[in-house]
């Protein structure tokens, strides 16, 4: 659940006030004691059917100006209020002997790790009068301080892995099995691996097609060339197979 915004809390607190101004509205029993113990009282009949129309009338104009919507607008503007104001202060720069407040602007990313960075570690920094005078709640802006910076230390290093891990992810992903691996790459029990145990059985058959050409008194220079590709084939079939 998100937490609620400063407009939403000025709506809120809007809500119960205007709710306890539409409530109905009633003589108190001292008022009634007063009235019975009066020469000239005015009746009970008189005083329910005036309090009647009083309280719907009521109703009628809570339901009117106290809608939702309006309650909604004048919280906007009361919070656009604070804002001017916090604005024509800035700009104003009221100068109470004090150093300038450094650290959150106006309009600034409270969840920013540059604007948490820029809060001040200790109160004295902002205000050493006010610190001199809470000391308490100087002590714990201080802790709280640094424990955010702490959380937004970790967080922009969780964030940096996060992102480092997408990236690798992404170079992955052409060998991912649902992706299908090429064909052409040299994998366990792949294309290349069942070539060269193919390649290996022709060489095979060579070597002994060479022993029957030796039997059968074939050239010296033919069965040579036979040797050296068998040898040279033999030579780069080793190579290959040693990267595994």
């Amino acid at each position: 659940m998100a937490p609620p915004t400063v407009v939403s809390l000025k709506q809120d607190f809007l809500s119960i006030q205007t709710r306890l101004l539409s409530q109905p509205l009633a003589p108190s029993r001292a008022w009634r004691a007063a009235n019975n113990n009066h020469e000239e009282s005015l009746p009970e009949k008189a005083i329910d059917d005036a309090l009647l129309k009083l309280n719907q009338r009521l109703q009628q104009h809570s339901r009117r100006a106290y809608a939702p919507q309006a309650t909604r607008h004048v919280a906007e503007q009361i919070d656009q209020l604070y804002w001017n104001a916090a604005v024509a202060a800035s700009e104003g720069g009221d100068n109470d002997d004090e150093d300038p407040i450094e650290g959150l602007t106006i309009g600034a990313d409270l969840a920013s790790p540059a604007t948490i960075t820029s809060l001040p570690l200790s109160w004295d920094a902002i205000s050493t009068q006010q610190a001199s005078a809470y000391p308490l709640e100087a002590s714990r802006y201080a802790d709280l301080a640094a424990q955010l910076q702490t959380l937004s230390s970790q967080r922009s290093e969780a964030a940096a892995r996060v992102a480092r891990l997408q990236r690798m992810r992404a170079l992955l992903a052409p060998f991912d099995d649902a992706a299908g691996v090429q064909e052409n790459l040299v994998t366990r029990n792949g294309e290349v691996e069942a070539e060269l145990q193919r390649m290996r059985m022709l060489l095979a058959r060579v070597g002994g097609r060479v022993s029957q050409l030796r039997e059968q008194d074939v050239p010296v220079d033919a069965i040579e060339v036979v040797e050296d590709v068998e040898v040279d084939e033999r030579r780069k079939v080793g190579l290959l197979l040693e990267r595994f």
